[in-house]
């Protein structure tokens, strides 16, 4: 086991090391990335934890947030999320998770943002058709787990368009280590490593992130976690997530959350925290998550999820 303790300091190393070459964690690095839709988070759960899951198992939406957490899923998966957004924006993401049990875990997930149509205006303000610009992002993961031991990876393909597109290739890693019979959990993930996009001339990198988080159950019921992102593209910033679960009948669960999202405390007006909850019904999860955004407005997450298929026992 010390072997797997070495990999994981080393990890972290790595991971600062690669973090501080990309960025001075500076506002003044604020829009100095391309694919921003990239950090928009994924799943209503985690939304309302103030997207503090680094460490924290996040079902089949683990593709996003930290790979390594998908080597938890012991049966097929399926995710769905739809985020209502600001004026005609629309944001899916659909993911699915494949277990075996001997190869560990397979995953793909699609990330889609739509903004709706736009006029073409000329230099001299006459309208002249219109255009649809896009975001989307193409997932395939694979997570496994020695012991306490999880570890996983994304390669992704981004594509963007405006009138023009652009696109790249970037991949994601995670680690995840589970203390005192899984109660305490610590993990880390770096993501967005890739190439640059390029529109006409211009090029750009990634909005790469590095990101480490702990967890803890209080009490059975009671998730409390914490998280420190090193951004590209801005100054480090924390969040904090807290999760309380009540059964309200015989196989119906009720989680209430709670979060402080760091990365928009510059936002003027009521933002950072983030409220939601969820139901669970046998197989069947659906999350709910307020995103205020202060002036800006608010916004309103949806997921669902449903496991399906035998459990399968793993073989590591």
């Amino acid at each position: 086991m010390k072997i797997f303790k070495f990999l994981i300091s080393i990890f972290f190393i790595l991971s600062f090391v690669s973090a501080g070459s990309y960025a001075a964690f500076s506002k003044n690095d604020v829009g100095t990335t391309s694919a921003q839709f990239l950090k928009l988070g994924i799943g209503a759960r985690s939304a309302a934890m103030g997207n503090a899951v680094a460490s924290v198992y996040n079902a089949v939406d683990s593709i996003y947030w930290n790979p390594s957490n998908l080597g938890y899923i012991d049966r097929k998966e399926l995710s769905f999320s739809h985020t209502i957004w600001f004026e005609d924006i629309s944001y899916q993401w659909l993911a699915f998770a494949l277990p075996t049990e001997k190869l560990g875990v397979f995953g793909a997930a699609v990330q889609y943002v739509s903004y709706g149509s736009i006029n073409r205006v000329d230099n001299t303000n006459v309208q002249y058709g219109s255009f649809s610009p896009l975001d989307m992002a193409v997932y395939l993961s694979y997570a496994n787990k020695y012991k306490k031991l999880l570890y996983g990876a994304n390669l992704k393909y981004i594509y963007s368009k405006i009138e023009n597109s652009a696109t790249a290739i970037a991949a994601d890693f995670g680690v995840n280590y589970d203390f005192n019979d899984y109660r305490t959990s610590i993990g880390a993930a770096l993501t967005n490593i890739g190439t640059k996009m390029k529109f006409n001339n211009d090029e750009e990198y990634l909005p790469t992130l590095f990101k480490t988080g702990i967890s803890h159950f209080i009490t059975y019921d009671w998730l409390v976690s914490f998280d420190l992102n090193f951004p590209r593209d801005n100054e480090i910033y924390f969040n904090l997530g807290t999760e309380y679960c009540v059964e309200l009948a015989e196989k119906i669960e009720l989680a209430l959350r709670a979060g402080y999202d760091g990365r928009n405390k510059d936002v003027p007006g009521f933002s950072c925290i983030n409220l939601g909850f969820g139901l669970q019904y046998l197989d069947y999860v659906f999350d709910y998550a307020f995103i205020p955004y202060g002036d800006i407005g608010m916004t309103h997450r949806f997921s669902f999820s449903i496991k399906f298929g035998k459990n399968i026992d793993k073989n590591l």
